[in-house]
């Protein structure tokens, strides 16, 4: 035999050693193979735990995210004090301060629950960094709803009459609007007009408020003064709370005289004006006179020189001239006499006291009103 054939026996040798290994190794199945885990990183890691109230279908080596990146895994889990304590691994170059919370969530409904971590926003610049081996309180940790939950809110939703209900309301609604669809239509038209002209007015009603705030603004500054102020009118305001009767009497006694002052009549009563009226017509006319332009004197002055003559000495002194006069029934040449004239006897005083009599009860009515009268 050749060396050539020689090594070809050899290499074919080895090849078969080979398969015959591999096909031993196959044999003993796929579960002997190790799996990776499903999260994890790299690098130098530290331990945090998270107490959560319960983390059913939290499934070991569960991923642990920061804003959607993995960043560890869960490492075990273990219950106490029915609370479950899961220890998670974290990549030590991802700074978590203190305030950090843990969520447990999912990414569908059914699929697999991982731990969220997330950071406190409000968190201040020097706050301390979690250490290895720090654990987050259940006050800083919430759960995700199991699969059982969802299922059954499911089935409360469907099974238990929300949806057969909504679709009562929406029949009802459409009942109670039909045949009435322009009135809704028009109120829905307006409204729209309303909201437009607000729009419109945005900035009116923008002034109306930055008014209003300033308004504020300065009653605030000088609240001190306004209490101030208010302080001093309690003397004041309880003064008039003694006296509130006596107030409202005075007010009630002159609302009494004015009106009795507006009722006042004219002696003979014909008419319903007040003397205060008159008055006011009176000093009208007056005033009309006294810038009248064309007013003239000469009567005046005619009248002036009778009394200037009359009254030239100490004494008063006048001359008349008489050119008929008739005393009662007796006549002169001139002037025939009134045979219904007679001289003054006991008929005119009666006459005279009843006139007398006739005008106060005029007077009396008019201010207190007829049944007031004597009988």
């Amino acid at each position: 035999m050749s060396r050539s054939g020689a090594v070809l026996r050899v290499c074919r040798s080895a090849v078969a050693t080979g398969l015959a290994v591999l096909v031993a190794g196959c044999a003993t199945g796929l579960e002997s193979l190790p799996l990776p885990a499903p999260g994890g990183a790299g690098g130098d890691r530290i331990s945090l735990t998270a107490v959560f109230s319960n983390a059913l279908n939290l499934p070991a080596k569960a991923k642990v995210k920061l804003n959607g990146a993995d960043i560890g895994d869960v490492e075990t889990i273990r219950a106490k004090n029915f609370a479950a304590y899961v220890t998670m691994r974290i990549s030590a170059g991802v700074p978590l301060r203190a305030g950090t919370t843990a969520e447990l969530r999912s990414a569908t409904p059914l699929g697999d629950v991982f731990v969220a971590i997330k950071p406190d926003p409000h968190a201040a610049a020097d706050a301390p960094l979690l250490r290895d081996g720090d654990t987050i309180a259940m006050n800083s940790t919430s759960a995700a709803a199991t699969v059982e939950d969802v299922l059954s809110s499911a089935t409360l939703l469907i099974n238990g009459g929300a949806i057969r209900r909504l679709v009562t309301i929406v029949n009802g609604a459409g009942s109670a609007v039909g045949g009435r669809g322009e009135k809704v239509a028009a109120l829905l038209e307006h409204s729209n007009a309303l909201i437009s002209r607000l729009n419109a007015r945005s900035a009116q009603i923008v002034g109306a408020l930055r008014s209003t705030s300033d308004l504020t603004a300065a009653l605030s500054a000088r609240q001190k003064t306004l209490n101030e102020a208010i302080a001093a009118a309690g003397p004041g305001i309880g003064t008039i709370k003694a006296n509130t009767r006596q107030l409202a009497d005075l007010v009630d006694a002159v609302a009494r005289v004015s009106n009795q002052l507006n009722r006042f009549p004219s002696m003979k009563g014909t008419d319903t004006r007040s003397m205060i009226a008159d008055l006011n017509r009176l000093s009208a006319t007056f005033n009309e006179i006294s810038v009248d332009p064309a007013l003239q004197l000469n009567r005046f002055n005619w009248l002036n020189e009778l009394w200037i003559s009359a009254a030239k000495g100490p004494n008063l002194a006048a001359a008349a001239d008489i050119a008929q006069l008739a005393l009662g029934s007796l006549p002169d040449k001139n002037w025939p006499g009134d045979p219904a004239f007679h001289g003054p006897d006991g008929t005119d005083w009666h006459a005279m006291i009843g006139s007398l009599r006739y005008e106060w009860n005029l007077l009396l009515s008019r201010i207190y009103g007829p049944e007031h009268l004597p009988r």
